[in-house]
């Protein structure tokens, strides 16, 4: 679950207007080398720490994550569903000798329960989707079905006294950053917060995979290690998104021929896609999987299709795994909570547009990039005329913001980000 590499042109505009400043003309790459260096680190993290409660804001309607559970088709279903949730502490710190870091939990039995492989397959997907702060079960698990009944083995990562301790050190971060949540802030200001903490205080495990070590896959990893792989980067995000009142799931897929997983959000009522995984790069790039499409994220992710799309022989796999799927896959299809929207300005043409408005307003806040959401068909033509060597346009609307502000504190030096699949121009501004 490596992050893609990606090359971003910047182009630092540079042409001589007579109410201009003198430019010279740059171009130049980024890569995914240059990985987002704005680590805050705010968080203290007490490791004698012992257990504690979360505690939720009260003035947000915290979302019970169970849409995994309501996917399940039968009541023996169900019934194991719970079982493995009763069962979560049971604890005998045998080490497996199936699996290699892993310990044994006690053995239960789930009683008249008329239940087959593929039924319980989906019992565990729906349990994972549902139960993200769950970092100590691993992910095998070995069962008998025989006499209308069904005997299941859990394995967990790590020992009795450890997970205490850990969980302990997860909740007192927990508690920390929903501190941050305020009463006034909106749904995407909630969403927009707890992203930017992640972005900010995690750093992607390169070497998660070299390791073996489950950590980095988790939401510890994310949010106590500070280090973790995209399955640790999306638990995170899902988990404290409820404590904020917003509905998400975990979804799984591929990016560049590579196992991935990121999340679905539903704000007012619609559902977008956010990776922060992929956010997590630098200042720059910070919003470019921020609540986006479904068409949007196609251009440079996969979707891996429900359960119900393969047959035994496809969701079972030689080596004993099981096919990465998903049970659910939402339709993120509007673009009203999309960060370059909501936030930015939204260009329909160079006539009728709020862009010297817009910077003035940036402007005044002091905010380094500006972004322009393109709403037309024709986005090359629009960035052409916009910052092109024959017409740089743009110098006008700086020349606007400066009017409106009464003094000029935009320069027309500028770096320029053109992202072409998010229909967003960026522009890293310059002050006087």
């Amino acid at each position: 679950m490596q992050k893609r590499i990606i090359a971003l042109l910047l182009l630092f505009v540079a042409l001589l207007f007579s109410s201009c400043d003198d430019f010279s003309y740059i171009v130049s790459t980024k890569t995914r080398d240059t990985i987002n260096t704005n680590k805050s680190n705010s968080i203290k993290i007490d490791k004698n720490n012992s257990a504690q409660e979360i505690k939720a804001p009260e003035y947000f309607k915290q979302v019970t994550l169970n849409a995994g559970y309501k996917t399940l088709d039968t009541e023996d279903m169900k019934r194991v569903y719970s079982a493995i949730g009763a069962h979560l502490n049971d604890f005998t710190d045998k080490p497996s000798s199936s699996y290699k870091g892993s310990y044994e939990s006690g053995s239960f039995t789930v009683e008249n329960c008329s239940i087959t492989k593929r039924q319980l397959a989906k019992v565990f997907f729906a349990f994972s989707l549902d139960h993200p702060e769950v970092f100590w079960l691993s992910e095998p698990y070995s069962f008998s079905i025989y006499d209308n009944k069904i005997s299941l083995t859990l394995y967990f990562s790590v020992k009795e006294e450890t997970q205490k301790k850990r969980l302990g050190q997860l909740n007192a971060v927990i508690n920390s950053i929903l501190k941050g949540l305020k009463k006034e802030m909106t749904p995407f200001e909630r969403e927009l917060y707890i992203h930017d903490y992640i972005v900010k205080n995690c750093k992607y495990d390169k070497k998660a995979d070299e390791s073996k070590n489950r950590d980095p896959y988790t939401i510890y990893g994310c949010l106590v290690n500070q280090k973790a792989v995209c399955m640790g980067y999306s638990y995170a995000f899902q988990y404290l998104l409820s404590f904020a009142g917003i509905k998400s799931l975990t979804i799984d897929g591929d990016d560049d021929d590579t196992g991935h997983m990121w999340n679905a959000v539903k704000l007012d009522g619609n559902w977008y896609y956010t990776d922060v995984t992929w956010d997590d790069i630098n200042d720059i790039s910070m919003y470019d999987y921020f609540n986006i499409t479904t068409e949007q994220l196609e251009k440079t992710h996969v979707i891996v299709p429900k359960m119900n799309a393969y047959n035994d022989d496809e969701l079972f796999m030689s080596d004993g795994t099981i096919k990465s799927c998903n049970l659910i896959i939402p339709k993120c299809d509007s673009l009203d909570c999309n960060y370059y929207v909501y936030k930015g300005s939204v260009l329909e043409s160079l006539s009728d547009n709020t862009l010297g408005e817009d910077l003035a307003r940036v402007a005044e806040n002091g905010e380094e990039y500006f972004h322009i959401y393109v709403n037309n068909s024709d986005f090359d033509y629009i960035y052409s005329a916009l910052f092109s060597d024959e017409s740089y346009a743009f110098a006008d609307f700086i020349k606007e913001a400066n009017d409106l502000l009464g003094e000029r504190v935009l320069s027309t030096n500028v770096v320029v980000t053109s992202k072409k699949d998010l229909n967003v121009i960026s522009v890293q501004l310059n002050y006087n």
